[in-house]
């Protein structure tokens, strides 16, 4: 079978003529069109683009089995459209639907229904999506085939809409994750089922009541359902919630991930431009301030706009600074400080005057 890795470490090398003749080397042609729709994300001008395209049509040509066919179009369409060809995607994802209603046996059109969702998933179109697993369960379900033979295939499906389910960061996942635990609890698997509606309950708490969700969960010690459901909060929220589990994460222990998470919140803010409100990160610097967190502090104290807040705060990393000895460091965020009167009250903190008016 081809070696994905061999192609991806080409790819990522722009070895875009390596990658390519690795592809056409495999004498199966699904796999030719697997990784050629993988090459086709890769590409980077129009002549390779159209290249790549032209020996997909021609491996899809080859395919004699009707699954493998659908498989080849939707992988193909599913390329095609996150590439932006979108016309054309969803041109192949017609044609992979019209040979699945074509397969007779109930086992292979079950599988290629699910090969659809699975890339249409992928592609954005969640409704279509479920529509398609919704028919691979149909298929199963009502085959005249021993309850047995069903179970196993039925499993399959629940795992593989799962396994789309997660890879969606919005409120669209429920109607798969729902119709994942209807599979469920038809083959009678109660506890996986179980495990899907905790999955359901807490998307729904999130969508219904925000970062307020994650703090619940925070304040109980769910710190797997708080990391699980910052996924689905909005755009403008995820910061705060990254940050207020990344402070959890620290005060337990656990510093490697909250390092993850925090560097996670930086991005959306550095570089999706989502800035939480100032008084909102005052209030973060300072808990990371209590936990020793001083470097971090300092980061967030930069991202606050108001600058009577900004320097307030610099003023006492400043401070925490100088009681560690480190008073170069000290000094030198004291005259970043803008205003005069702050300034002074905390270089007179610093060399140890008292009633200075600081908390």
């Amino acid at each position: 079978m081809m070696n994905v890795n061999a192609i991806k470490e080409r790819l990522e090398d722009e070895d875009i003529e390596g990658a390519l003749k690795l592809a056409l080397s495999s004498d199966n042609p699904l796999v030719t069109v697997e990784m050629l729709s993988l090459i086709l994300k890769y590409v980077k001008t129009v002549e390779d683009y159209e290249l790549i395209l032209a020996y997909i049509e021609e491996a899809i040509s080859e395919i004699t089995s009707a699954l493998d066919k659908v498989k080849a179009l939707s992988v193909a369409a599913e390329s095609l459209y996150t590439t932006g060809a979108e016309t054309t995607g969803w041109r192949y994802f017609e044609l992979a639907i019209k040979t699945a209603q074509s397969i007779d046996f109930f086992k292979w059109r079950a599988e290629a229904f699910s090969s659809i969702a699975r890339m249409m998933a992928l592609s954005g179109f969640v409704e279509d999506a479920h529509r398609y697993y919704h028919l691979a369960f149909k298929s199963l379900a009502e085959s005249k085939e021993q309850y047995s033979v069903i179970v196993p295939l039925l499993s399959n499906l629940a795992d593989d809409i799962i396994e789309s389910a997660d890879k969606i960061h919005d409120g669209r996942a429920l109607r798969l994750y729902k119709l994942a635990q209807d599979i469920y609890l038809f083959i009678n698997r109660r506890l996986t089922a179980s495990t899907i509606k905790e999955k359901i309950d807490t998307i729904s708490a999130v969508l219904k009541q925000g970062n307020i969700a994650i703090t619940k969960f925070l304040e109980v010690g769910d710190i797997d359902k708080a990391i699980f459901a910052v996924r689905y909060l909005e755009d403008h929220e995820r910061p705060v919630a990254l940050m207020n589990v990344a402070y959890w994460l620290f005060l337990h222990g656990q510093e490697k991930l909250g390092r993850i998470l925090l560097k996670d919140a930086y991005d959306i803010i550095f570089i999706r431009k989502l800035k939480p409100n100032d008084i909102t990160l005052e209030g973060i610097a300072y808990r990371f301030m209590k936990l020793g967190l001083i470097d971090d502090a300092l980061n967030i104290a930069g991202i606050i706009e108001d600058e009577r807040k900004s320097d307030e705060i610099l003023g006492r990393i400043a401070l925490a600074y100088s009681k560690k000895g480190d008073l170069e460091k000290a000094e030198d965020i004291i005259n970043v400080i803008k205003s005069e009167s702050i300034k002074s009250k905390f270089i007179k903190a610093i060399k140890g005057e008292k009633n200075v008016g600081y908390r």
